[in-house]
């Protein structure tokens, strides 16, 4: 009873207390710039792949900082352009996605135990690992897009320095605990998670080999059947699941929610508003600008945005917003589908294994 209240509250409740519009409007600029130079260059796609990159890395504004917020972009940068060329360059050979995605899994699931900063590096890198396989056209496009990613992070971090310059100052710096020594013991610390936390029944074990199931399955499924734009399932797999089951069906149910409705008013704007490239560019910035404050309020209303956000950054990058809109809802639908029932199996096989090891407990004090 006390998971299902979890449950409720998690998916139904709104703090706008904790709703961060200000702080959005900082992360917003690069989002825009990279979409306007792009059209201006006549490359609105590369311009589109910059933009998502920038928005991205733009939510390191609500992550504790590694060592400073700079250097959470930059690693964040360089897990997304790096996650973007390896996915790319495999996209040729389907058993080569599927390992691909499978350890990006991996990867996400060891850091997710190293707190929520680095959890969301591993899993946007992985997120783009899995973007990024799903488009098999050769090694210039991925070199292209690697680019365009790297380009993303670089202009979110202008931005972000000309927001904070005062906290450049010399004196400001000096007063800032040394950065080594924050990453020497950042090292350290995934060096004993490594040693001490990975062991057959432990939490973080348990929680990788789902990711695995339910990332491994929802690939094998697009794959198998040709479902259009079917990386969302996996990304969707990716982000919904998590080390606890209540968080997982929480999740799930607010971003198929969330999605199912963003879905719907972008199909009512495809069919009955005309959308010139002017008023595309808007609505994709004001998106984007929701889901930065809507981040922390409610995820059902961050899926809401999100997909309102990729679908009209799809029309501005030349693909059509009414295929984006039908394919995110059944991939979505599809990868926390698998994500939920992986979840729940692996719960009941948990509790079947722990009542019948309970007789043989008690046997054992009772001949004691």
């Amino acid at each position: 009873m006390r998971n299902l209240l979890h449950i409720s509250l998690d998916t139904t409740a709104f703090p706008w207390a904790k709703r961060t519009p200000v702080l959005g409007l900082q992360s917003v600029p690069a989002v825009a710039i990279a979409l306007i130079v792009g059209h201006m260059t006549g490359h609105s796609s590369a311009g589109a792949i910059a933009a998502g990159a920038a928005f991205t890395i733009g939510f390191a504004l609500f992550h504790e900082a590694l060592a400073s917020t700079l250097l959470s972009m930059a690693m964040v940068t360089l897990g997304l352009a790096s996650g973007t060329l390896a996915g790319s360059l495999g996209a040729e050979v389907p058993a080569l996605v599927l390992i691909l995605a499978l350890i990006a899994a991996v990867n996400y699931g060891l850091l997710a135990e190293l707190g929520p900063t680095s959890s969301w590096i591993g899993q946007q890198s992985a997120v783009f690992v899995v973007i990024a396989s799903y488009f098999p056209l050769g090694v210039h496009y991925a070199v292209g897009r690697a680019e365009m990613v790297l380009a993303g992070g670089a202009l979110q971090m202008l931005v972000y320095t000309a927001f904070h310059m005062h906290r450049l100052h010399p004196r400001a710096l000096a007063a800032r605990t040394p950065v080594i020594p924050r990453l020497r013991r950042r090292a350290l610390q995934i060096v004993r998670l490594v040693r001490d936390d990975l062991y057959w029944r432990s939490p973080m074990l348990s929680y990788i080999l789902r990711l695995l199931l339910a990332v491994g399955a929802s690939t094998a499924i697009y794959q198998r059947f040709h479902i259009r734009n079917g990386y969302w399932a996996p990304m969707t797999a990716l982000l919904v699941l998590k080390p606890q089951w209540s968080n997982t069906l929480s999740r799930g149910i607010a971003r198929l929610f969330g999605t199912l409705l963003g879905a719907g008013v972008a199909l009512m704007f495809a069919l009955w508003v005309p959308l010139p490239m002017w008023l595309t560019f808007t609505l994709c910035v004001i998106a984007a600008w929701g889901c930065y404050a809507t981040q922390a309020v409610n995820y059902a209303l961050f899926s809401f945005s999100i997909t309102l956000y990729i679908v009209f950054l799809f029309r501005f990058g030349g693909f059509s917003d009414r295929s984006a809109a039908h394919l995110r809802l059944v991939n979505t639908a599809i990868g926390g589908g698998i994500a939920l029932a992986i979840d729940l199996l692996w719960k009941l096989l948990n509790l079947r294994t722990q009542h019948k090891a309970r007789p043989t407990q008690a046997g054992i004090r009772g001949g004691a």
